[in-house]
């Protein structure tokens, strides 16, 4: 029998295009401060900057989630694993600050997951539904139940996103004023 096509989970696009945006207009400003002669060490705190987002807006762009019909694969920046559902024992969560963090283990092999996955509650819904029964803790049904959304990382690239465009402002309004 073939397997159906795997479902397929990624990082919320949301998130992945603000950071996106913001990583675009940290070059920008670095661009700027190159050509205005700025002392070395803000290029090089800039750019500091911009290596971190850089990393993870790469880290966020390829990560990927496959649920098959026997398995799930998390694909990751530069690596792969693959956890049988027949395998897992124990499904755990830990929720902090709306942030749901949910840890699949099968022997001393685990896959973490978190709520920075776009259609996150479907994900639980599948991921679950595929595990054996007894693994999924109490404290998993609940999160299940009602899985929290976070907004916060969004909003946080969206006022970096806005310290950026004040200070390319600034940098530009000096320069030319």
């Amino acid at each position: 029998m073939k397997e159906r096509t795997p479902m397929i989970f990624n990082i919320r696009r949301v998130f992945v295009r603000s950071l996106g945006f913001l990583l675009l207009l940290l070059v920008v400003l670095e661009i700027v401060c190159l050509v205005q002669g700025e002392p070395a060490v803000k290029l090089g705190m800039l750019g500091i900057i911009i290596l971190v987002v850089a990393a993870l807006f790469a880290a966020s762009v390829s990560r990927k989630l496959e649920v098959h019909t026997d398995r799930m694969v998390l694909h990751r920046f530069g690596r792969t694993r693959t956890l049988a559902f027949s395998d897992v024992s124990a499904v755990e969560s830990l929720v902090m600050r709306k942030r749901v963090f949910l840890t699949f283990c099968a022997g001393d092999d685990f896959i973490i997951l978190s709520n920075a996955y776009d259609r996150f509650a479907e994900l639980v819904e599948v991921l679950l539904s595929r595990v054996p029964v007894q693994s999924i803790s109490d404290d998993v049904r609940r999160v299940a139940a009602a899985p929290p959304v976070r907004h916060g990382d969004v909003l946080s690239c969206w006022l970096g996103i806005v310290l950026v465009l004040v200070i390319l402002w600034h940098q530009l309004a000096t320069h030319f004023g």
